[in-house]
């Protein structure tokens, strides 16, 4: 099963999800990617913004000794520096897109292969389309840029789609009105593509084997994990990112099962990939006060059943 995996895809996690690090202790963000690091489990890995450079430079070296995968996680970076790709309002979205430059840079240093970012709110129907103008227009800067800073290889731009209405009311949004304006974006960049939370699912009302089949010509890559919908007053309601198994949430094994063998049918594995390999990365984290090595335990659990069964 393993050896099958291996020549499969890349399995990854999203760093600040599990290991949250303030930027006045970054030692802690190398402490916990190197638990991650050590483990074979994992050969891709998901860092997010790193103020100091020092560390992104250690950050760098333990990764390209680990021989894994590099991501950059925009929707951690975004909500840490505020950012709003989508603002309506111009003095806005002009910082928003010099710090998103400044991340591409942050890309590169790190070798990471792909940036995944995130729309800014929905703000209603009467500014959906002049938000939805000013986030592409936005994007295709941070394409452009990425672009003219290539050397031995591009960096690719990626939307992760949320929800619109229950928790993030992000303005993408929906998998539709993603692939709509993924297309768009594309007709001038081919560096962009889209990322799936299956976590993400459930909260956007959305049918998972839908959604990537309509998204599938853009994924660049996926991210999976757990949510919780049963009751709004649980503290960890919506897009908690909570580990598997927790009573009444929406992701299990099942469910995982059927996502992959989706991911199988629409030819995820086998279609090229900014990455070496195409990579799913687990996005979870802590419920309450358990240990990190619990928490992948846990996660590691369920994916050798789902995939097994897949």
């Amino acid at each position: 099963m393993m050896q099958q995996l291996e020549k499969t895809a890349g399995i990854g996690i999203v760093l600040p999800k599990l290991f949250p690090f303030p930027q006045s202790k970054p030692e802690q963000m190398i402490t916990s990617l190197l638990s991650i690091l050590e483990d074979p489990f994992f050969t891709a890995v998901e860092v997010s913004y790193i103020a100091d450079q020092a560390t992104r430079a250690l950050a760098k070296k333990y990764m390209q000794y680990s021989c894994v995968e590099i991501l950059f996680n925009g929707g951690d970076a975004f909500r840490e520096l505020d950012i709003n790709l989508s603002s309506l309002d111009p003095d806005v979205r002009r910082k928003s897109v010099q710090q998103c430059l400044m991340l591409i840079d942050h890309c590169y240093e790190m070798d990471a292969k792909i940036m995944h970012i995130v729309t800014g709110k929905f703000e209603g129907e009467e500014n959906k389309r002049r938000s939805l103008e000013a986030f592409i227009a936005s994007t295709m800067e941070l394409c452009k840029y990425a672009k003219t800073k290539a050397e031995s290889y591009e960096l690719c731009i990626s939307l992760e789609i949320g929800d619109r209405h229950l928790d993030r009311h992000y303005l993408l949004g929906p998998t539709r009105e993603a692939v709509q304006a993924a297309r768009t974006i594309q007709s001038e960049y081919s560096n962009f593509g889209l990322l799936l939370d299956q976590s993400h699912l459930p909260l956007m009302e959305e049918d998972p084997r839908k959604s990537l089949w309509l998204a599938k010509d853009y994924l660049t890559h996926i991210h999976v994990g757990n949510c919780y919908m049963k009751d709004r007053q649980a503290p960890y309601f919506g897009d908690k990112h909570i580990p598997f198994g927790v009573k009444d949430s929406e992701v299990g094994v099942a469910e995982l099962t059927a996502f992959i063998t989706t991911l199988k049918e629409i030819g995820f594995f086998t279609s090229p990939k900014p990455t070496r390999k195409p990579v799913i990365t687990f996005e979870v984290g802590c419920l309450e006060q358990e240990s990190p090595k619990l928490v992948i335990a846990n996660l590691k659990r369920t994916f050798f059943e789902a995939w097994a069964n897949a």
